[in-house]
């Protein structure tokens, strides 16, 4: 079980189409190198509530996914942030995309959500476009979203650095 906001939980559910990870797919890319064996001072215990997203491990020959592995705080926000930054590029990659030959922000951002199945419950419009204007203007002064994740190495996906 892995804890995320509501709406990232939302886009991991439509990055996966179904309820199984996969070793190619975002999971199996990015969470896999981050389970760990449970340290033997922190006790078992199954996390429950509704930040909770629950999904199958894939099978790999590199980790014991029957095992007792765990994914610790500092992973989880790695995994978090790696999702809002994966999510925020393909929004706002649609978005320019789309708004060049639409001219409606509206419209555009309501085909985003319905293409990512998304509910209306956790994420809104007004969210979403007042996110997009933030981005349009940091894009102006040169402050943009970064090309790769914070505190995640870019040579390699399973090199993770501090996040502080």
């Amino acid at each position: 079980m892995v804890k995320l906001k509501p709406y990232l939980q939302e886009f991991l559910k439509s990055e996966l189409r179904r309820n199984l990870a996969s070793k190619r797919n975002i999971i199996g890319v990015i969470l896999l190198p981050l389970l760990e064996k449970r340290p033997i001072d922190v006790p078992p215990f199954i996390p429950k509530g509704p930040e909770y997203i629950q999904f199958t491990l894939p099978f790999t020959k590199d980790k014991n996914i029957r095992g007792d592995l765990w994914i610790s705080p500092i992973n989880q926000e790695m995994f978090e942030r790696y999702l809002e930054w994966h999510f925020k590029q393909l929004f706002y990659h649609y978005m320019n995309d789309k708004v060049r030959y639409t001219h409606s922000f509206k419209r555009n951002i309501l085909q985003f959500c319905a293409d990512h199945d998304f509910t209306m419950t956790f994420i809104n419009y007004e969210m979403l476009k007042k996110d997009f204007y933030r981005e349009r203007i940091r894009k102006k002064t040169g402050k943009s979203l970064p090309l790769s994740v914070p505190g995640l190495s870019p040579g390699y996906s399973g090199l993770f650095n501090s996040l502080n």
